[in-house]
């Protein structure tokens, strides 16, 4: 698999089929005991940690905050950025309504008080994040599901703004979120059994004709009356 600088790649497949295996042995969250992987055609086992975190970042659907204050959460990303440049991320990343909320705005500590985000308000602060770092690689889970349509919207319009420029890994869990990127890869079993873009493999016979067939059956079903 060869990703190009710039380009937008997303990992669909069923369940167990490696999409996040794949894109956590990229961040070198694992090593690979087989094959390798390289960016810039150097090994990532061969890049300085800390290098290598400069030029990833990554906003997994499973996103814990630290017990501190939204403020320093965001900061991670960048440790000397200003408060100003706290709050561009945070407003980029669709989380004004999030703040406006909390007890002590920015500076609330998550956990403290009983206060407590949802797992797509804990994303958008991981997003915003990410957008302070500025990584030329980004690595992003899909979420499976949100509590309420508003804070999808929010949520995909946050991931849209940090995209932009970058070169983007996009582990997919609904089909409607990949339609538009430049290659999706279709993982099967630890392996890439398809790869292209939406509109060749929806026409091909394989696997991500047949998971386009059922997004649609599962998007179009409604209750009976």
């Amino acid at each position: 698999l060869d990703i190009k600088a710039g380009e937008q790649v997303a990992f669909v497949g069923p369940s167990g089929g490696g999409k996040t295996t794949l894109a956590r042995l990229i961040a070198r969250f694992a090593d690979a005991t087989e094959g390798k992987i390289k960016i810039g055609g150097v090994d990532v086992k061969n890049i300085d940690p800390e290098e290598l975190m400069e030029t990833v970042s990554f906003v997994f659907q499973d996103s814990r905050l630290l017990k501190m204050s939204i403020f320093d959460n965001v900061r991670m990303g960048k440790k000397d950025a200003t408060r100003e440049e706290v709050m561009e991320a945070l407003k980029n990343a669709q989380c004004e309504d999030i703040i406006e909320k909390l007890p002590d705005g920015i500076d609330t500590v998550i956990g403290s008080k009983g206060t407590y985000l949802s797992g797509g308000e804990a994303q958008r602060i991981s997003i915003a994040r990410a957008m302070l770092k500025n990584a030329p690689i980004l690595i992003l889970d899909e979420a499976t599901a949100f509590a309420d349509p508003d804070n999808e919207a929010k949520v995909q319009a946050a991931f849209s703004k940090l995209s932009q420029g970058k070169t983007v890994i996009m582990i997919a869990h609904r089909l409607s979120s990949v339609i538009g990127v430049d290659r999706i890869c279709v993982l099967k079993d630890g392996e890439i059994c398809q790869s292209g873009r939406h509109e060749d493999l929806e026409k091909a016979d394989g696997l991500y004709a047949h998971m386009w067939q059922e997004y649609n059956k599962s998007v179009c079903w409604k209750v009976g009356v």
